[in-house]
């Protein structure tokens, strides 16, 4: 059968419409050609506005779509990084980047979401990570006796039966006994002391089961922090003792 001129013109209208479709749906990188502007959020460690910890470093990260390039600064010191980006579908995919240096106090940290490293099409994530000027202040349970709220559990003593309890008007509670061997024994009121702005010594409970933490690190917001702990055994240990947060009273 021959095929007329416009019969000829259906058939090639047909083959540019199927092999224009090929070729869209076939895009270059992770962004693919979608129109859409690109997004960044952070979700990693949290994704409230700030997060607290007493590390120089935190890795920070996310989802991402429609960029390829992630820049990351520090308003605090100036400080930039560059992020991974990993696409798990078309357009759609995570970042993370490691942040290291921060300074104490505020480090707001804004994540910034390239679609093609030169700043063309671009979204922005923010989050201030917090260094405080007194680790100390992060194990705080309360202002005083009548609003202690939490205690903190010492996870490497033996049975993970010593427990204590620090208030920021210089007083606490404490079990007795050596956090090193043997269960707690009865809770005892204690007065505080700082030493150095993440170390404090335990007054006037010769029998609790903490003289001294030094060495404090962690995190509230996680729930845990570290301490080299001195008992009523005598002496120190050098190893950190992990401590958990619990909601309640000691």
């Amino acid at each position: 059968m021959r095929v007329g001129k416009s019969s000829n013109r259906a058939v090639w209208i047909g083959l540019a419409t199927l092999l224009g479709g090929f070729i869209t749906g076939c895009g270059s990188g992770g962004t693919g050609d979608s129109v859409d502007g690109p997004t960044i959020s952070i979700d990693v460690p949290t994704s409230a506005h700030s997060y607290s910890t007493t590390s120089t470093d935190m890795r920070i990260g996310g989802t991402i779509s429609n960029a390829s390039f992630v820049h990351v600064q520090n308003a605090l010191t100036g400080s930039t990084t560059e992020g991974y980006v990993s696409y798990s579908s078309p357009g759609h995919g995570s970042w993370f980047a490691d942040v290291q240096g921060l300074g104490l106090g505020d480090n707001p940290i804004t994540a910034t979401a390239d679609s093609d490293g030169r700043g063309r099409e671009t979204a922005a994530a923010t989050i201030v990570l917090v260094r405080p000027l007194q680790p100390v202040n992060l194990i705080f349970n309360g202002a005083d006796q009548g609003s202690a709220d939490s205690l903190w559990t010492d996870e490497s003593s033996i049975e993970s039966s010593h427990k204590i309890a620090l208030l920021s008007d210089g007083t606490g509670r404490s079990t007795t006994g050596s956090a090193l061997s043997g269960l707690a024994g009865a809770t005892e009121t204690f007065t505080w002391s700082m030493l150095s702005p993440d170390s404090i010594q335990i007054l006037g409970c010769p029998t609790c089961s903490f003289q001294k933490i030094s060495r404090i690190s962690g995190s509230r917001d996680e729930e845990v922090f570290y301490g080299q702990i001195e008992t009523t055994a005598g002496g120190g240990e050098l190893a950190l003792h992990v401590f958990t947060l619990s909601m309640g009273k000691l």
